[in-house]
């Protein structure tokens, strides 16, 4: 049978006829000729609503074909599933659905299944026949998810603050086509806040300074920042009126729902002074920019304020029954407000002024507070999660209770031009989550921070809610070949395996994708292109390779889309950028050992990859500076405002704001984009300056000046420079010039040392491994020479210390034997440095000698009943009552828990203590920590009970724990001013009662307690 349930069927078969219903032709969908289709005569009476507008989007989006559909109402409501149909003959193509917007999804089911073509936010692929083909059967699709939510709060600054009307058509026809049915909307809504606060006493001058530019206000909108960017013209506040009144009234006659903010109490400073009664609570500042202050819901002067927010949004933007917000965003204070009794007042103004309304919340974080959950109505709330695809989220109705809500993901921060999704975990977890026992799974929430991004994963999500069963990545992945470039092509299907098991499949622990370090502020510290950002890369680049290599194969009749140019310029341009990642740390290592000629070299081909990203960013249009700058000046009303606006954009993509916002609050190149002009005149500048000095100052053996890189920046913010809007070079010659460059570039490998046993006993003999990892994915190794030496130890080869070639994306290895000095042990751990140094290069390429340096260790046996875990490489030795660590890790926090222990499993018992003296820590970042670890069974990763008493060298003794049983460390208190050597006590009281002491070398007596 089809996609629909018998029952879905049986209750069909009314609207439709029971032989279309279950189907069979029926007369009214009749496989017969005729002249070109119309259905604006429908009896709405009947059909329950016009297909007009479904019609209208079909002509601006298919202007050959629209007359070839023929499209029919079918009797949806509150309850029912939405749903789809597709049946007819050539050139004659019968859509029904629920709702306008359905119908467009079923349009778009049938381009992508029956056409194989597509039509997305980033690029579209439209080689359609003078006659639209018969679908092979009937096509029914349905979905009992009443919500379908698209958009972040954000989306409206980063994808395209300053859009005029034809943009925002296309992007809700997209989202339609896509199976959307709620965008939030947050254009003009700004005008709301400068209408209703001037009926509490401030002056139109007062809100159009407190208000910012378009490119700033999602951020206002979160109560996160006011008072920079402006004043905002009357101009453009009636500009954007009109412009979020044609949005919502839009998504209203497709059938769509908009989403509108609410009133949650943000008010300008001085509100309680203008308004007696009132009580504000001040929010300090976010990431270095003013917030505004908070108004107590539980007082009578917010119900006033939040009845006059909903009178004006409707009497500007219309009816509106959902509506997003979320209490003290990233930091907010609460003062002395309690959290529950503010969310009952949000509800309570929200019901009073939109009965039946729901609060719409984000699931980021701690966010919702379980508190503020229960203390509403559950009925009318919808948390829209943007971690459901994080591997420690596994359970919404542990976490929300019966709070309904819509399974989400946020695959891209800053609209930064990535490419990378977790697939794997929404095709894992979607329909388990949807289908379990007590679910209240009730739709989807794509939310991006920036949209016309990454089409294949937006696909790929879009169907889950339209689908019964959990999508077969490997089918879909191959079927998606074919729907992107039209027909199937061997070669389209091997770039899509490679970016199902590279980008789309990727494993960080935020669930994003790594960015370009080519766009971070120039540091050699740099390992992602911002601070709030992956640190690692998200997937294996070299692997990656092979999508580029593979689209360029693709046959020559395929190419002429703009989805494939798009495609190919996005998969050279990410190409491009993981090279940034396998360099930067070469470029330090070789600063570091003051290889000035391998340091010459590392920048010379830094920079060309850099130029080489620029030049094919400028091959599609949606990689292009110029556009987002020109729309900035389209909406001003006069030279002034130009500026003022195209400013707002350039530092919306650099420094975020203002110097505050860059430094502090470390928002410099948050946006990240890997843009033709950008890259060119902002990012390639500083990067040639900072090398350069770097490379005078290892020529001249003097410390490098350093660099206030805001003073740098601020100046390009204010720059008038137009730049291109239109695709200046060719994307297949301009890839196949990245292709060869990366093909042939040297110093595409990883070095590796790894012995076994990771550390040897006093006279005891190991076999060390030298691997080189071929990063180069697009060529294989010509020779490979290695070159080990071991201060102390003489290791001997055994074989050839030479390999012939090390393949394309593979790894390669040669070994020693090593014994060490059979004497007694001065310390727990004794270190034998070790360099490593390999010849190696691209096939048919001039070598290069890269070095790898490390310790290996000889360590002290650790004492019966001892067991260690690591997950980060440490090395445990003893030494009597001594104990040695070394390791390495990224963090001990949060979702991040990289460390080394040694341990005793149930040692810490109801009244017993721990006691470690801390006599040495290596200074290896500020919050380096070393000192006791408990957990219900420390060599599980998750496991609750989770426990951390450290020093560090910077942040002074640390008492972080597990505060809510979910195995994270998400809860820390100090005392700051303490180093090592220091002495720390965990003692256990009883089964829930911990008291924890740490005492320094200087007040020994009381020092400090925490209990809990």
């Amino acid at each position: 049978m089809s996609d629909l349930s018998r029952r879905t069927l049986i209750g069909t078969a009314g609207a439709l006829g029971a032989g279309a219903a279950l189907g069979v032709h029926s007369p009214a969908l009749a496989d017969t000729p005729g002249p070109p289709q119309d259905d604006t005569a429908q009896d709405t009476a009947v059909t329950a609503f016009s297909t007009a507008p479904a019609r209208a989007a079909l002509r601006r989006l298919l202007p050959d074909h629209a007359e070839q559909f023929r499209l029919v109402a079918l009797p949806g409501g509150k309850g029912k599933k939405e749903r789809f149909e597709v049946t007819g003959s050539t050139g004659r193509i019968t859509v029904a659905g629920t709702s306008p917007a359905v119908l467009l999804t079923g349009v778009h089911w049938y381009l992508k299944y029956t056409c194989h073509t597509q039509i997305t936010w980033a690029g579209d692929q439209l080689e359609l026949p003078k006659k639209l083909p018969a679908p092979g059967g009937t096509v029914e699709r349905s979905t009992a998810l009443p919500h379908r939510f698209a958009f972040n709060d954000t989306h409206d600054g980063y994808t395209a603050p300053f859009a005029d009307w034809d943009r925002w058509e296309h992007l809700i026809d997209v989202a339609a086509l896509h199976g959307s049915n709620e965008l939030l909307v947050t254009a003009g809504q700004e005008v709301v806040y400068h209408r209703l606060l001037q009926d509490f006493g401030y002056t139109d001058a007062e809100l159009r300074a407190w208000l910012p530019t378009p490119a700033h206000q999602p951020w206002f909108l979160m109560q996160n920042m006011s008072e920079w960017g402006g004043p905002v013209s009357t101009a453009l506040l009636e500009k954007r009126t009109d412009l979020g009144r044609r949005i919502a009234d839009r998504l209203r006659e497709l059938g769509m729902r908009p989403v509108f903010p609410g009133y949650f109490g943000t008010v300008p400073d001085g509100f309680a002074d203008r308004n007696p009664g009132a009580h504000t609570v001040p929010q300090g500042d976010w990431n270095g920019l003013r917030r505004p202050d908070w108004l107590d819901p539980r007082t009578d002067a917010f119900h006033e304020v939040a009845a006059a927010f909903y009178r004006h949004q409707h009497d500007l933007f219309g009816a509106c029954d959902l509506f997003k917000m979320d209490l003290l965003h990233e930091g907010g204070n609460a003062g002395d407000v309690s959290v529950p009794d503010a969310a009952r007042a949000v509800e309570k103004a929200l019901q009073t002024s939109r009965p039946g309304a729901i609060w719409v919340i984000l699931g980021w974080q701690s966010n919702p507070r379980r508190d503020l959950l229960d203390a509403v109505d559950h009925d009318h709330m919808l948390v829209v999660d943007g971690l459901s695809d994080l591997d420690t989220i596994t359970d919404r109705e542990k976490d929300w209770g019966s709070v309904p809500y819509a399974f989400g993901t946020i695959p891209n921060f800053g609209g930064r031009t990535t490419i990378g999704a977790k697939t794997h975990m929404w095709t894992e977890r979607f329909t388990v989550w949807r289908d379990k026992p007590g679910s209240k799974l009730v739709g989807t929430a794509y939310m991006p921070e920036a949209v016309e991004r990454d089409p294949a994963a937006y696909e790929l999500f879009s169907e889950l809610a339209w689908r019964d069963t959990a999508v077969d990545r490997d089918a879909w992945f191959r079927d998606y070949a074919d729907v992107r470039y039209g027909a199937r092509d061997a070669k389209a299907r091997e770039a899509f395996a490679a970016l199902r098991d590279t980008a789309y499949q990727i494993s960080s622990k935020d669930g994003r994708p790594h960015d370009s370090v080519f766009a971070a502020r120039p540091s050699l510290t740099a390992r992602s292109g911002t601070n709030y950002a992956t640190h690692t890369p998200a997937f294996d680049p070299a692997r990656f390779d092979a999508a580029l290599a593979a689209l360029l194969g693709v046959r020559a009749g395929l190419r002429d889309s703009d989805a494939y140019r798009y495609d190919l310029a996005d998969t050279a341009r990410q190409a491009l950028a993981n090279r940034s990642w396998q360099l930067i740390g070469q470029l330090a290592d070789a600063y570091a050992r003051k290889d000035l000629d391998t340091f010459r070299a590392l920048s010379r081909l830094w920079l060309k990859l850099m130029r080489l990203s620029d030049d094919i960013t400028g091959t599609h249009r949606l990689l292009l500076l110029g556009p987002w700058l020109e729309d900035a000046k389209r909406m001003a009303s006069g030279a002034e405002e130009s500026a003022q606006l195209e400013f707002a954009a350039r530092a919306l993509i650099t420094t975020w704001a203002d110097r505050g916002a860059a430094d502090p609050g470390k928002l410099a190149n948050y946006a990240n984009r890997d843009w033709n002009g950008l890259i060119g005149d902002f990012h390639v500048p500083q990067w040639q300056t900072y090398l350069d000095e770097l490379e005078d100052a290892l020529a001249e053996g003097r410390a490098p000046r350093t660099f206030d890189w805001y003073t740098v920046e601020e100046p390009w913010t204010r720059e008038r420079k137009s730049y291109p809007v239109r695709p200046v070079a060719d994307a297949w010659r301009t890839a196949s010039r990245v292709h060869d460059a990366l093909a042939k570039a040297p110093y595409q490998g990883t070095l590796t040392v790894a012995t076994e046993p990771g550390t040897l006993p006093p006279g005891g003999a190991g076999v060390i491994t030298a691997a080189l990892r071929n990063v180069n994915g697009l060529r294989a190794t010509g020779r490979v020479d290695f070159d080990l030496s071991v201060t102390g130890l003489d290791p001997a080869p055994q074989g050839p210390t030479s390999l012939p070639s090390v393949p394309a994306a593979g790894s390669g290895e040669v070994r020693w034997r090593a014994t060490a000095p059979d004497g007694p042990l001065e310390d727990p751990l004794k270190p034998y440095p070790y360099e490593l140094a390999v010849r190696y290069g691209p096939r048919g390429e001039d070598r290069v000698r890269a070095v790898h340096t490390g310790t290996l260790w000889v360590a002290g046996p650790l004492a019966d009943g001892w067991k260690t875990v690591t997950n980060n490489g440490a090395a445990f030795g003893q030494l009597g009552e001594r104990f040695a660590i070394d390791g390495a890790g990224q963090d001990l926090w949060k979702a991040t828990a990289e460390f080394g222990a040694a341990y005793r499993a149930g040692a810490l018992r109801s009244g017993g203590a721990v006691t470690v003296k801390v006599d040495v820590q290596a200074v290896t970042g500020p919050w380096a920590r070393a000192g006791i670890a408990v957990r219900n069974a420390l060599g599980t990763a998750g496991s609750p009970g989770f426990l951390n008493l450290s020093v560090t060298p910077a942040n002074g003794v640390v008492l972080s724990y597990d505060s809510n049983g979910d195995g994270t460390l998400d809860t820390y208190q100090r005392i700051t001013g303490v180093k090592a050597p220091v002495l720390l006590r965990l003692t256990r009281a009883s089964r829930h009662l911990v008291h924890r002491r740490a005492v320094d070398r200087r007040r020994r007596e009381p020092g400090a307690r925490w209990r809990r």
